[in-house]
């Protein structure tokens, strides 16, 4: 037998006597509120469909597929190969009630909605911020540094040597300091 939206006031009748519009109201302003999406919720929070554990099993399903396929493609290409040929993935849109087209537009939508599914805080353990991409951009960083440093380290190595010269010639008796550099002192 298919359950319909007619059948709730018939559920409930004992308990709370409802009839239909009540029941379709009462379903509307608590499940599917206007605030609530059914993939992303406000501000970071989970959708709607993240509130079935069947769901969130699918997806535990699909980071376990994705650190298989990290070891055989690598970390750029994981997505696009989770996209295009995983079957994990495909049951878990399917059970899950999304639509992404097969085509470059729907792999971008995925794009987006996956990387926002994993920071979810259900699970925040399976998605940690990359030590590596910070390193990579620490040791360009040094990288640059160096390359700024190291005409900076000529230059002073310059300086002080000059500096060096100068204050010899001023201890020697020769020369003086005047307001527009040495000058030698007439004999």
């Amino acid at each position: 037998m298919k359950k319909t939206w007619k059948l709730l006031p018939k559920i409930f009748r004992d308990q709370f006597k409802l009839t239909e519009a009540e029941a379709i109201k009462i379903l509307q302003e608590n499940i599917y509120r206007p605030s609530y999406s059914w993939k992303h919720g406000e501000a970071k929070t989970a959708g709607v469909m993240w509130r079935d554990k069947y769901i969130q099993e699918l997806f535990k399903l699909v980071l376990i597929d994705e650190d298989i396929l990290v070891k055989k493609v690598g970390r750029k290409k994981v997505q696009k190969e989770l996209f295009w040929r995983s079957p994990v993935l495909r049951d878990f849109v399917i059970a899950s009630g999304l639509n992404y087209k097969r085509s470059n537009s729907g792999y971008l939508a995925f794009k987006n909605d996956y990387a926002k599914w994993k920071q979810l805080k259900i699970f925040k353990p399976s998605w940690k911020k990359g030590k590596i991409t910070h390193n990579k951009i620490l040791k360009r960083i040094r990288a640059a540094n160096k390359k700024i440093d190291a005409p900076q380290a000529a230059e002073s190595k310059l300086r002080s040597a000059g500096l060096e010269y100068t204050k010899g010639l001023i201890e020697s008796g020769g020369w003086e300091v005047t307001a527009a550099g040495l000058r030698k002192i007439p004999k």
